[in-house]
């Protein structure tokens, strides 16, 4: 069970995180180029996976691949609605 939960994965995850509230703490007028070089650097990681994970279906006919572009534009819609909720005056 702790094998499933703790991945390299995880510990990047939670590492990216401790860096950006450490940034964020004594460092605030550089969060933004944080968030800017965590976006440069997922996507080429993100476009590798997705690749692998094609690559994977076409060889194992699995459906991964599709399965992870329905995710990916579930959470684009989720977060397009956040920022429409969370960008008026009232919150």
């Amino acid at each position: 069970m702790i094998k499933k939960i703790v991945t390299p994965a995880t510990i990047a995850i939670f590492l990216w995180g401790l860096i950006l509230l450490l940034i964020n703490e004594y460092y605030y007028e550089y969060v933004r180029y944080y968030l800017y070089i965590s976006i440069i650097v997922i996507f080429p990681i993100m476009i590798w996976n997705l690749i692998k994970q094609w690559e994977k279906d076409k060889v194992e006919e699995t459906n991964e691949f599709k399965t992870s572009i329905f995710r990916m534009l579930f959470m684009a819609v989720i977060m397009i609605v956040i920022f429409f909720i969370t960008k008026q005056n009232d919150i």
